[in-house]
């Protein structure tokens, strides 16, 4: 079987967790929602702990610069894309350096805003950013993604 290659320009950056939960609500809402037709992704465990969490796990931060410069010196995207989201087990892990599971909600806005704020000043000054946590929301016996826009 074959399938479509797409080819063009990356119009965003946008990292977000690894979680397998989530990918396809990510996917969807990048599309559907936000109209981004071809993103360059960057998906890793916890992803904006790295950046939080950089003095107590360097080689993470050091594999999230890594990854942020290698796409950056491919494309000089317009647009950044940040997603957290609810029950993240990469920020369950730290929970206890943070305050335990109760704190993690303000630390993940403060390290979406940290991580943002480094992405502008270091790879890409002139892009527009965005930050968003997905929301796990139950109706009935579904359980689905809600997408929360972070000022």
């Amino acid at each position: 079987m074959k399938y479509q290659l797409t080819e063009g320009i990356p119009d965003a950056l946008v990292i977000h967790c690894a979680d397998p939960r989530f990918q396809e609500a990510f996917r969807a809402y990048l599309k559907n929602d936000l109209g981004i037709r071809m993103p360059m992704i960057i998906a890793l465990p916890g992803v904006t702990s790295h950046f939080g969490m950089q003095m107590m796990f360097p080689k993470n931060w050091y594999t999230v610069r890594s990854h942020l410069k290698t796409m950056t010196d491919r494309h000089d995207v317009a647009r950044v894309v940040l997603i957290n989201h609810d029950d993240c087990k990469g920020y369950a892990k730290i929970a206890d350096k943070l305050g335990g599971l109760v704190k993690v909600p303000e630390w993940q806005r403060k390290h979406l805003h940290g991580l943002a704020e480094f992405i502008r000043k270091e790879y890409l000054p002139h892009a527009s950013f965005e930050l968003y946590q997905a929301h796990i929301v139950e109706k009935g016996s579904v359980r689905e993604v809600e997408f929360e826009k972070i000022l």
